[in-house]
């Protein structure tokens, strides 16, 4: 208050002056309070921050939470790596891969499979870091205009088990990116779980130094590995998820995958229907 204002309530009914006081002190309180708040919040979040960087699990989580594996929620967030579309997404999608002559089936019902290497469900982009989910798998339909029909949390490079401990002496493998394969038929994967098998040879590169990363040096070959399009069955991290294989994070996202592609139109009509697959890194794309 004043020194104006203090001289001015002097003049004042007593009452009106307890009152004038008493409603200064609430705002007063009011307003220590709201700062206390303010600094339990942001210590709240320093932990966070710290806690998500220390821990992989958490940070996993974090990162999770930050993005989407649901087809409604696409265009919900902001961020200078803007997210996309699913509209947006599709076309992208699809305009890369006509650029590249690979094969996209047109028409109501068939489906055509893209994996992206380094982004998000939601189009937001990330630093490929290795044994996380942070790819994408998606299925998009072209009838006549791109539609994208469903989109989950993947990964298409080995876990960190496999990388450090390969089953081949070369180093375990990564299918080749970019990419695309006509190499999967709806079958068993390990006879336990509806799955894409791989029924036929792609490219794939060795991790030799088991570094988990791809170096210049490393072996390529064209091969029939086993790389089976499955579930995570809801892992955090990669792990021992993957020895090469494209999987999808969820068990639930991946029946809903396995599901449309049972409802693909050539599946249908032929159960021995050979899948494509294209795989696509996230920074040769343009959105």
């Amino acid at each position: 208050m004043s020194l104006r204002a203090n001289e001015l309530l002097r003049h004042l009914p007593i009452e009106v002056q307890y009152q004038e006081l008493k409603a200064n002190e609430e705002i007063a309180r009011h307003n220590l309070v709201a700062q206390a708040r303010g600094r339990a919040l942001c210590f709240g979040l320093s932990l966070l921050m710290a806690a998500a960087i220390a821990h992989p699990g958490i940070n996993q989580w974090v990162e999770t939470k930050l993005q989407l594996n649901r087809i409604a929620g696409i265009n919900f967030f902001a961020n200078s790596n803007k997210p996309q579309s699913s509209s947006n997404i599709a076309a992208v999608l699809v305009d890369y891969a006509k650029k590249q002559n690979w094969e996209i089936r047109t028409g109501q019902g068939k489906y055509n499979i893209f994996y992206v290497q380094g982004m998000f469900p939601n189009g937001i982009q990330n630093d490929n870091a290795p044994n996380r989910f942070n790819d994408s798998r998606f299925l998009v339909e072209v009838n006549p205009t791109p539609r994208l029909v469903g989109a989950w949390e993947a990964s298409i490079e080995p876990g960190s088990h496999y990388t450090k401990q390969p089953m081949n002496s070369q180093g375990t493998a990564q299918i080749q990116v970019p990419g695309h394969y006509k190499a999967w038929r709806i079958g068993k994967h390990k006879n336990r779980e509806l799955a894409l098998v791989q029924v036929a040879p792609v490219d794939i590169i060795r991790d030799k130094n088991r570094n988990g990363k791809l170096d210049e040096g490393d072996q390529k070959e064209h091969s029939q590995i086993g790389a089976n399009q499955h579930s995570a069955s809801d892992q955090k991290l990669v792990d021992s998820a993957s020895a090469g294989c494209p999987v999808g994070r969820t068990s639930k996202g991946h029946q809903e995958f396995m599901s449309f592609l049972q409802k693909d139109v050539d599946y249908k009509n032929n159960k021995s229907f050979t899948f494509s697959t294209s795989f696509i890194p996230a920074k040769e794309l343009n959105f």
